[in-house]
């Protein structure tokens, strides 16, 4: 089985040190460069490719969120992980709308790393149990629906799904708990995408904390 390929950015040279050493303990996953800057990381993603970027927020020039949305636009298979020491709303907000696929704060285990990792290259979500609270009270605060958005535009079975999502479960999964086909799932999927008008998983999770088509966020994977 292929080494997982990884990209670490961060400004400290500490912190690449030490996360390059939990990352690669066990033979599974290989750091294939390093950056300490966003106009860097630019330059290295182009020569590396790598499955999944590991990604500090404030940096030299350009910061991590910025960055995140300039490589999403360009290379959308690849998976960012944000790792940061900062837990404010607006970043963590702000790193999902830019296609981060999760959010992790730097006091985070070794087990989780490797959890987190397999996780979004299934095409999964995760937020960082200590920032899924106060995110979803920002959302709930700056949406203020409008008459009209009252009622959702999802089918039953779309909010199912939605639901779903949210909780991190695989289209097997999704299909099994419904007693439906995966195709019929991917199926819902393409369309609640349409109606929401997201692109991907973790938008659609930030969508439904927005429109309340969820209640609470879970302190589990999603």
């Amino acid at each position: 089985m292929d080494k997982v390929r990884v990209v670490i950015v961060d400004d400290h040279l500490v912190i690449r040190e030490g996360l390059k050493q939990l990352l690669e303990v066990g033979n599974k996953i290989e750091v294939v460069a390093e950056a300490s800057s966003g106009l860097e990381c630019i330059d290295i993603i182009e020569k590396t490719i790598p499955d999944v970027v590991f990604m500090d927020i404030k940096m030299p020039g350009i910061n991590g969120i910025e960055i995140t949305r300039l490589l999403t636009e360009k290379h959308p298979n690849i998976k960012i992980i944000i790792l940061t020491i900062y837990d404010a709303d607006q970043y963590v907000t702000e790193a999902i709308k830019a296609g981060a696929k999760a959010y992790l704060l730097k006091n985070t285990t070794r087990k989780q790393l490797m959890e987190v990792i397999g996780h979004v290259l299934r095409d999964g979500a995760f937020l960082d149990p200590n920032v899924t609270t106060s995110v979803f009270g920002e959302l709930k605060r700056s949406s203020q629906p409008s008459p009209k958005d009252d009622k959702t535009p999802l089918t039953t079975r779309e909010l199912e799904i939605v639901k779903a999502i949210v909780d991190g479960l695989k289209d097997k999964d999704i299909a099994d708990s419904l007693n439906i086909s995966e195709h019929t799932v991917r199926s819902h999927i393409k369309s609640l995408f349409r109606k929401l008008k997201v692109s991907s998983r973790s938008q659609a999770i930030t969508k439904a904390f927005q429109l309340g088509l969820v209640n609470c966020p879970s302190n589990r994977m999603h």
